[in-house]
């Protein structure tokens, strides 16, 4: 049974075991990794999703142990195709830190091809990037800026069956506007806060083993209104919270339990979610570029792009969601 949390509260109790599970519809779970007993053993992602009906960009920076990445993906919606590339450290004696709350903070990284700048504002984020020879091809510049709007966001705190000082804590924030421009082999994405949408995914973990972990999500307009969408699989113990959900126009609306159909090896292949009598019946079809599937391979990272397909009546069985061509993505990783 699932357990939503509407009081602020600590991860950690004072013995550093995480007891107070669910999930919450704000960022109400109170992050010090200090007071954890497995503090070494963080790891630590924050991930943007920026995209309109032209361009998608994925940035992704993450912590595990000694290895510290940036990966980067840019897929051209109109014309067809993706370029990605990432920088992986790995044995990192300093720790790059990442913005330690969603309101304060700044990374900057810099190496020899890319220059990277992330910084949390009081309303929202700056992103600015120059990346030297981006997929062995071109520089790729961004230069972006996200503004806070209202809205509801998704927050999930799950610890390990076996040892709760093991834990998976996440927010899925789709409630950002974008504006400003993305350049790359000539040419250039203009992005503004009339068509550009961005969410951020929050993640911060320390686990006794490697995970295998996909999740389908949609952030676009439809009648209107803004729809996104987090079907994710399970990391730690779901039986308190999880992070399926959808939101309309700001509202979270939460999911249980998802099944997922797809063909083993096959990433060009449909994919197909379902839930309930009907409640859930959503089919993700890849885009293809002759007959390859729309995708891009970061390390042990890959996002495919694509459509969705099917409806939702989680809300209202008469009035279902309708989904038809609205754009999507997969993302799978192993951490």
């Amino acid at each position: 049974m699932q357990r939503e949390i509407k009081e602020k509260c600590s991860v950690f109790e004072e013995n550093g075991e995480v007891l107070n599970a669910g999930w919450a519809r704000s960022a109400v779970f109170d992050y010090n990794f200090k007071t954890s007993k497995t503090a070494g053993k963080h790891g630590e992602c924050d991930c943007y999703f920026i995209n309109n009906d032209e361009v998608s960009l994925y940035i992704s920076v993450e912590n595990h142990g000694l290895e510290f990445a940036v990966k980067i993906a840019v897929a051209d919606l109109k014309r067809g195709g993706v370029i990605s590339d990432c920088i992986v450290k790995k044995f990192v004696l300093f720790k790059n830190e990442l913005p330690e709350s969603g309101s304060k903070g700044e990374l900057l990284y810099t190496d020899k091809r890319i220059q990277l700048q992330l910084t949390n504002t009081n309303d929202g984020r700056f992103l600015k990037c120059d990346f030297i020879d981006f997929g062995g091809l071109k520089n790729l510049y961004f230069n972006i800026t996200l503004k806070k709007v209202q809205g509801e966001s998704l927050s999930e705190l799950a610890p390990f069956e076996r040892n709760r000082r093991y834990f998976y804590l996440k927010r899925f924030a789709p409630k950002f506007i974008a504006s400003g421009i993305i350049r790359f082999g000539g040419y250039e994405y203009s992005l503004n806060e009339n068509n550009s949408r961005a969410y951020f995914d929050w993640t911060r973990f320390s686990k006794p083993r490697k995970h295998n972990y996909q999740r389908l999500s949609s952030d676009c307009i439809i009648d209107g209104k803004r729809f996104s969408l987090c079907l994710a699989s399970r990391v730690g113990d779901n039986r308190y919270g999880n992070e399926n959900c959808f939101f309309v126009g700001g509202k979270l609306e939460k999911l249980s339990q998802i099944n997922v159909k797809g063909t083993n090896g096959r990433i060009d292949r449909p994919w197909y979610f379902t839930a309930g009598i009907s409640a859930v019946d959503i089919t993700f079809k890849p885009f293809t570029v002759k007959g390859e599937a729309m995708s891009a391979y970061m390390d042990k990272t890959t996002v495919v792009f694509g459509r969705l397909y099917g409806q939702l009546k989680r809300v209202d069985y008469e009035n279902p969601i309708v989904l038809d061509n609205a754009q999507a993505h997969m993302i799978f990783t192993e951490f």
